[in-house]
């Protein structure tokens, strides 16, 4: 029985750390969960950024 080596490209994902094999990960550094987890994130904080609070007259009240 012949011994065969073969090679696996892989690299460690930026986010979690965890081991890529897919082309596509690779290519982008980051696993299909973690984009994914990270695209939520992003349309998160942008939704957030237009959002107010009852409570920021008040800090501005107590200030003057």
């Amino acid at each position: 029985m012949e011994c065969e080596t073969f090679l696996i490209t892989a690299r460690r994902c930026r986010r979690c750390g965890g081991i890529l094999t897919s082309a596509q990960g690779i290519r982008d550094g980051y696993g299909p969960c973690c984009l994914k987890k990270m695209r939520q994130e992003e349309a998160r904080k942008k939704a957030m950024a237009n959002q107010c609070s009852l409570f920021d007259g008040m800090d501005q009240a107590k200030k003057g």
